[in-house]
């Protein structure tokens, strides 16, 4: 009887990320000062990441004719046809990630009129948020979550401790009205929610709820917006008051680039 062979996985690139991440949450802060919208300044950096991606395109596109001389016909033409498949996997992450970047923009660049000086200062960050806004926004991810996956045996109190901290991560301007704003990111993005819950979330496909908890629980609606909007900001509570830093890293990939095309 054969045994599957266990693929190799291939080592991850580790070098430039926590620089990339100092460099963005600088970026944010500069424009942020000048009097961008956190909206305006996520769009643009996207557009970034993503011409960098397309230029990494570009050199691997360049790949298609250098397979080994010495090779056969058939390992040539299994060497073009992995060329075009990375080649179409990294065009689709760089339109993935300037397309969603805009529909978060969409979504949270609606602030309530305010005057010039209020317009250029930076958020208001606040120390703590109380149990009535935990529970609102709760149950409003709750409703979210349940509509796309049907999965009502999630640990709310555990949402419940998740949020105390992630909603850290709304400035106080914003607290207000955040569950609207967190309404309306979840109808804008149904499409993306749905495919992220069906591959991880509870029953999906390549769900494990040991690997990465958050995509059995309510909370992670709210997660996924405030990666879309304030990526930095969320990570920085995130990482100074829960434990599983690994946890937000791992569902961060799931949701930037684990549904498949949309």
């Amino acid at each position: 009887m054969s045994h599957p062979i266990e693929r190799r996985k291939l080592p991850l690139i580790a070098v430039y990320a926590e620089t990339a991440a100092n460099a963005e949450q600088r970026v944010t802060e500069l424009l942020g000062s000048a009097g961008a919208s956190p909206a305006e300044v996520h769009t643009l950096i996207a557009a970034i990441q993503a011409g960098a991606v397309e230029g990494a395109q570009g050199e691997v596109i360049e790949l298609d004719t250098q397979a080994p001389d010495d090779s056969s016909d058939q390992v040539h033409e299994g060497w073009l046809r992995a060329v075009e498949r990375i080649a179409g996997r990294l065009a689709h992450i760089a339109d993935r990630t300037v397309r969603q970047a805009r529909t978060a923009a969409a979504v949270t660049d609606t602030p309530p009129v305010v005057t010039r000086a209020e317009r250029t200062s930076l958020p208001t960050p606040v120390d703590s948020v109380g149990e009535d806004q935990v529970h609102q926004v709760l149950e409003a991810a709750e409703r979210a979550f349940v509509s796309l996956t049907g999965y009502t045996g999630f640990d709310r109190d555990l949402s419940e401790e998740i949020l105390t901290v992630v909603l850290k991560s709304v400035s106080a301007e914003q607290q207000e009205g955040y569950v609207r704003q967190l309404e309306a990111f979840a109808e804008a993005n149904r499409e993306r929610l749905g495919q992220l819950y069906g591959k991880y979330g509870p029953g999906g496909t390549l769900a494990d709820e040991r690997h990465c908890y958050l995509t059995h629980q309510p909370a992670s609606v709210v997660v996924c917006e405030r990666l879309d909007t304030v990526p930095m900001w969320l990570k920085a509570v995130w990482n100074d008051e829960l434990d599983a830093e690994l946890t937000l890293e791992r569902f961060t990939k799931h949701w930037r680039f684990g549904p498949g095309p949309s």
